[in-house]
């Protein structure tokens, strides 16, 4: 035999023995036959997908348990709230089993608390009321924009604002229907100038534009007409 058949038959004998081993592993079938001829008896405990009723602990099955059934009364107020937020109706709700609600001792005697009045009530002192009065265009701090758009509407803000504090005032001074009427419209007016010069810096980054936007809008919520 030359060397060149010794090659072929060490190659085909590889393969085979490769071969046997990977069905082995991987062949269900030629692993039982492997088994069988090794003389090992495994024994086969159930996978999940089994139609196989009973149930194993490391291979032994297990005994079924003996409980006891413990009787526990029932509490009327929680089933009566389980059963009502299981039902999709309304008015079908369990009564709760029990005595009435009688009187707690204390509650609700004797005179009631003085009402409230305009001096209790937070933030309506003549203090609290000078706080949230807009100020005047020329006491807030000015943003000035790189950008001749931006710049040009922030201009035209502060001159609506600049009149709508002196409507305002004079609203204060004198509140007439007519003056509450147009001051509220103009408000309108000036929230939408407002909003018009936020979505335009936000299009152009423009900070100074956005920063002015926020500051006005501040001071025009403080406008009560």
């Amino acid at each position: 035999m030359t060397a060149r058949n010794k090659k072929i038959l060490w190659w085909t004998g590889g393969a085979v023995i490769a071969a046997l081993v990977l069905l082995y592993f991987f062949c269900p079938p030629v692993h039982k036959l492997g088994n069988a001829l090794l003389g090992r008896n495994e024994k086969e405990l159930p996978r999940p997908d089994t139609l196989k009723t009973d149930e194993y602990e490391y291979g032994r099955p297990v005994e079924e348990l003996e409980v006891e059934t413990i009787e526990v009364p029932k509490d009327s107020l929680l089933d009566s709230l389980l059963l009502a937020d299981s039902l999709m109706a309304k008015g079908l709700v369990k009564p709760i089993v029990g005595p009435p609600p009688a009187h707690v001792e204390g509650f609700g005697e004797g005179p009631l608390p003085p009402a409230p009045s305009v001096d209790d009530l937070p933030n309506t002192s003549k203090e609290a009321m000078q706080e949230i009065t807009p100020v005047a265009i020329t006491e807030l701090e000015p943003f000035e924009s790189t950008n001749s758009v931006v710049s040009n509407k922030i201009r035209t803000c502060r001159s609506s604002y600049n009149k709508l504090v002196k409507l305002y005032n004079d609203f204060t001074k004198t509140p007439t229907a007519e003056l509450q009427e147009q001051g509220a419209k103009r408000k309108e007016e000036m929230l939408n100038e407002l909003t018009q010069l936020m979505k335009l810096s936000q299009a152009k980054n423009d900070d100074a534009g956005m920063e002015e936007a926020a500051t006005l809008r501040r001071e025009v919520n403080k406008m009560n007409f």
